[in-house]
């Protein structure tokens, strides 16, 4: 007779979208602190060089003002242009943050965000050239949920839709207004599918 003993498994909770809901968080309150210190109201418009403070350039960078990758991210000039970025951001992030955690999830923001603001600047003459917003680091994320949904990771609606939608959407407000994709959102979008490959490539390589 043998003694058998029971295994335990490990409960599978739900994820906690902590790191999604943070930079949401401080989307809102930045970008709406600082419109109301230049305009006297949350929902005012404020002109780009009056983000001067807050944005990047890769001058910037070069004096080492390393900050400015993530206040840059947090302010924006139209709110409503903010308010559509978190909405986004909320759906997309927390889908993705559930595979690649709230950690890595804050990476793929400030990096992938950051070298596409930076990426967008070359593209505008100064001094218009301060890199703002945070539609390149949702641009990101949302290129790693399309990753992982080419390579049959995820599927689901869960995932489909908010990736297709914030994808979608800053593509088609790029179409309206300047007519073509930008190159911050396009530079955005591949960053998030090249960090999705890199990730994967190291974990099949890992012992």
């Amino acid at each position: 007779m043998t003694n058998s003993q029971p295994v335990a498994t490990p409960s599978v909770l739900p994820h906690f979208p902590w790191g999604t809901l943070l930079l949401s968080t401080a989307t809102v309150v930045l970008s709406a602190f600082v419109a109301i210190e230049i305009s006297g109201t949350w929902m005012g418009k404020v002109r780009i060089v009056d983000l001067e403070q807050y944005g990047v350039r890769f001058e910037h960078v070069q004096k080492l003002e390393l900050w400015r990758l993530v206040t840059a991210q947090l302010v924006h000039v139209k709110q409503l242009h903010m308010v559509s970025d978190v909405f986004c951001l909320l759906w997309v992030g927390t889908a993705i943050e559930k595979h690649v955690g709230g950690v890595r999830l804050l990476l793929l923001w400030l990096i992938g965000g950051s070298l596409a603001t930076l990426f967008s600047t070359l593209f505008v003459a100064p001094p218009w050239n301060l890199g703002t917003g945070a539609s390149q680091a949702v641009m990101a994320i949302a290129g790693t949920g399309l990753w992982l949904a080419i390579e049959g990771v995820d599927r689901s609606r869960s995932l489909m839709w908010p990736v297709a939608f914030s994808i979608g959407l800053a593509f088609a407000i790029d179409i309206v207004h300047v007519y073509h994709p930008k190159p911050g959102h396009v530079a955005g979008l591949l960053l998030g599918l090249l960090a999705a490959m890199l990730h994967k490539r190291k974990a099949e390589t890992s012992p």
